[in-house]
């Protein structure tokens, strides 16, 4: 029931009731106000300059900006640096502290289960420390703080059954871990794991809580901005080691300030959302939410997992499924996730109206809904594709909409040949593609397959025009399905070479987002026309092997 799902991550209701009282931005305010505050605890672990702290801190905020979105993971900051602050300290056994113990477990464990259980590892490893050097009564005191923070673990909904959750969200998290190896996170793992080296011995707690959450990291990628907070406060205190404390007067403080305006910049002009880098993520519904608002879909939506935070944001619907897996079970994601394959089934049992998917063109997923009488594509972009269901409240709308000659979701533009060979067909799939355009501005693919088509018709030079529109609105980091269709084409018109270079590429690009159908593709097209290269081709064919190995398993 909804009632049990709510129960289930506490700290999604309180991101609920915030965006229900002041929208979106309360939301963000929020989250902000949770991260601000976790990276603001660790100023006072210092060699003994605030300012130098207060600089790697702010880098540690840019480099873990990946992890700075609206979800539960975001309080995990925060109880860490609060457990830092709290265990630090060489101070006598207190019953307080062993009591703000608990309370900060308890409140972990229902803000954001599947990581509460470092809060028991933290005061373990106070407790460890506490018996090598302190008197029988100390001692039994920090063991009674251990047992009280096991005991606080399972003052949650699922009780003891927690622990089957712990790190259950460790892989990812909506919107990824976008950053390679090659990013901030490696700096401050590897720049931490050297200051854990340097300050064992003299902050044994703060170490190893930032040599365990490095470690994690390492096997889960949600848990990496966790770890470049953790790492501040070693590297800090390591820095102490060949830094001369130095007094903050207001000259240092007005150049610390424009240092940290600069980085601000820095961040904003390279990662934030609306930069060119895209570092939040580019948005890839826009022109699905467009059409939803102004045509009126309605009715019962399906989405595939991927998709429904952001449908939750833009459209503010209720989704079948999002990226949050303590409000799902198991075999209800996999069963999302496994749409194209058991779509007949889910429709069955769910009575959709209408449904938002990824416009995936490899393996044509959607190939299900295509065939099917009951369901016609009302939208396309780049992105996203949006179905509604001829029964039910879109029947108008299904109405409206004309078949289309060539569905969006196919790969190579080869796959109108069949159409444009019949010239009075050609006219028809040129008014389509024509009427894409217009119903999605921004897209790309439809100038990619009119210039296909044009080529066709022997319009080689208006077909060269539209390519380089295409290709000037790609960029650099395009959809590696997009770059080696703009290599088919460049193939088609004659231009062997540089069709090879978009089609390398895309491969490189689906590789890196692990986009295994894709790249299988990509790399199947690419090796036909390679047969001359024997050491590309070998290569090739190793890595169709390696792709095709995962899908032969049982």
């Amino acid at each position: 029931t909804f009632e049990a799902k709510v129960r289930e991550i506490e700290a999604d209701v309180a991101m609920a009731k915030a965006e229900s009282v002041g929208g979106r931005r309360a939301l963000i305010f929020l989250k902000s106000a949770v991260l601000a505050l976790a990276f603001a605890l660790l100023l006072p672990v210092n060699h003994g300059s605030p300012l130098a702290a207060a600089t790697l801190l702010a880098l540690g905020a840019m480099g873990a900006w990946p992890g700075f979105t609206e979800t539960p993971a975001a309080f995990d900051l925060l109880f860490t640096a609060l457990f830092i602050r709290l265990l630090r300290p060489r101070t006598r056994f207190r019953w307080k502290d062993a009591a703000a113990v608990a309370a900060l477990t308890v409140l972990w464990a229902n803000l954001h289960a599947p990581s509460a259980f470092l809060a028991v590892w933290f005061v373990g490893l106070k407790t460890f420390k506490a018996t090598l050097r302190t008197g029988a009564r100390e001692r039994l005191g920090y063991w009674a703080m251990f047992v009280l923070a096991v005991l606080a673990l399972s003052w949650n909904p699922h009780g003891w059954a927690l622990l089957s959750r712990t790190f259950s969200d460790g892989a990812g998290y909506p919107g990824g871990w976008t950053a390679g190896w090659l990013s901030p996170w490696t700096a401050f793992a590897l720049a931490g794991l050297a200051a854990c080296w340097v300050t064992l011995q003299q902050e044994f707690v703060t170490t190893l809580i930032a040599a365990t959450c490095i470690a994690l990291s390492l096997a889960l990628p949600a848990l990496r901005p966790l770890a470049v907070l953790a790492a501040c406060p070693a590297i800090a205190l390591a820095l102490g080691h060949v830094l001369r404390p130095r007094d903050d007067t207001w000259p240092r403080v007005l150049r610390w300030a424009l240092l940290a305006l600069g980085l601000l910049i820095v961040q904003r002009g390279v990662v934030a959302p609306l930069s060119r880098a895209r570092g939040y993520g580019a948005p890839v519904l826009d022109g699905a939410a467009h059409f939803l608002r102004t045509s009126g879909a309605a009715g019962r939506l399906f989405n595939p997992p991927e998709l429904g935070t952001e449908l939750i944001g833009l459209t503010d619907r209720q989704v079948f499924t999002d990226g949050r897996p303590g409000l799902y079970t198991g075999q209800f994601i996999r069963d999302a996730q496994e749409w194209p394959r058991l779509w007949g089934q889910l429709d069955a049992i769910y009575r959709f109206d209408y449904a938002v998917l990824p416009n995936h063109r490899a393996g044509e997923p959607a190939a299900a809904l295509d065939r099917d009488p009951a369901w016609r594509l009302a939208y396309a972009d780049d992105d996203a594709l949006v179905y509604v269901k001829r029964d039910g409240p879109n029947s108008l709308l299904y109405a409206q909409t004309k078949p289309r000659l060539a569905p969006p979701n196919r790969l190579w533009p080869e796959s109108l040949d069949a159409l444009i060979a019949d010239p009075r067909r050609a006219a028809k799939v040129l008014a389509e593609l024509d009427a894409w355009m217009v119903s999605a501005p921004a897209a790309v693919q439809p100038l990619i397959w009119k210039a296909y088509v044009l080529k066709r018709l022997k319009l080689v030079d208006q077909a060269e025009w539209l390519l380089g529109q295409a290709a000037a609105r790609m960029g650099r980091d395009a959809d590696p399905e997009l770059t080696a269709m703009h290599g088919a084409v460049l193939q088609a018109l004659g231009r062997p070479a540089e069709g090879a270079a978009a089609l390398r590429r895309a491969a490189r690009e689906a590789r890196r987002r692990r986009e295994g159908a894709s790249e299988a593709a990509i790399l199947a097209r690419l090796r036909s026309g390679v047969t001359a290269d024997v050491g590309e081709a070998a290569r090739i064919d190793a890595r169709l092997s390696e792709l095709a190995a995962p899908a032969a398993a049982p």
